[in-house]
């Protein structure tokens, strides 16, 4: 069988299934370049082996085809029964690295960075909800309700809250600009994925914000860590991202450590109820000071 037969029935699979548009063009970005490598469709795993070693990108995007193509040859064996290749393939390291966030000083720069009605609603709402880009550029007019917009994400459709100044920025540029149905636009119709990119890395970059991740995701993140920070709960937190499972929400715990830690240095009962008594006591005590020099030169050596 040809790979790009293949492939246009799976993704006409992906369509009737209702995968989300976004979801689906990224299948199809993809596959694409797997097509143009693999023309007849691989029956052994050192075919796509051979495909993998010859990709240049980095070790996240290598990731990314090594799920995108494990999802498309399991739709292939269970629909053709044909043995599934990707089976025997490894998984490509992938090594983990901190999550790109945005603290609330660089999202008031962002905010402030933004001159026009349109990317001033685009990066409120971004900031203000947490969602997805891909999210973002399927908002229509009659989404927008008194206090939620309406979500059509990966899991499904879901109502977000927000806040009164950002409704009042998407009612203000449905009208100057109400061309269709959709909320925002470019020059030639409804905003597109990478208009959502192209505005978030313009102003990130105007407002001084630096790193490698500058689209609309790391506003995503930054929208995760600063809602648990300011007192949100994970659950909550959840349901507000449109996450499948409460383990991708947990990460986000994980950013918040350095805050737990200031503010345990800061609310510590231990710190108010007898702060002086206990600091007098610890200096008569040698083995407390000799304990704090060995610390003190473990820490000089590291």
């Amino acid at each position: 069988m040809k790979t790009q037969t293949a492939v246009d029935y799976f993704l006409n699979s992906c369509q009737g299934r209702n995968l989300s548009p976004t979801t689906v063009d990224w299948y199809r970005a993809i596959l694409r370049s797997f097509v143009k490598a693999c023309p007849q469709l691989p029956r052994k795993p050192q075919q796509i082996e051979a495909f993998f070693a010859s990709l240049t990108c980095s070790p996240e995007t290598r990731h990314a085809y090594f799920r995108v193509l494990r999802v498309f040859f399991k739709f292939i064996s269970e629909r053709w029964k044909p043995r599934n290749p990707m089976a025997k393939v490894a998984a490509p390291r992938c090594p983990k690295k901190v999550m790109a966030t945005l603290e609330p000083d660089e999202l008031m720069r962002l905010l402030s960075s933004a001159s026009t009605l349109r990317d001033r609603g685009v990066l409120t709402l971004l900031i203000d909800t947490g969602m997805r880009s891909g999210e973002l550029v399927g908002l229509r007019q009659q989404d927008i309700k008194t206090d939620t917009v309406i979500v059509r994400g990966k899991s499904g459709e879901r109502e977000v809250p927000i806040s009164e100044e950002t409704r009042r920025l998407l009612l203000g540029s449905i009208a100057s600009d109400g061309k269709d149905e959709y909320v925002f636009h470019g020059h030639k119709g409804p905003l597109k994925y990478d208009g959502i990119y192209r505005i978030v890395r313009t102003h990130m970059r105007k407002s001084g914000i630096a790193g490698p991740k500058l689209g609309g995701h790391r506003i995503r993140h930054g929208f995760g860590k600063n809602y648990l920070v300011n007192g949100g709960d994970l659950r909550s937190l959840q349901e507000l991202m449109g996450h499948a499972s409460i383990t991708t929400t947990e990460k986000y715990a994980a950013l918040t450590l350095n805050d737990t830690i200031a503010k345990h240095h800061r609310f510590t009962p231990l710190r108010s109820a007898h702060a002086a008594a206990q600091g007098s006591f610890l200096d008569r005590i040698e083995a407390v000071k000799e304990a704090e020099k060995i610390l003190k030169e473990a820490h000089h050596g590291s």
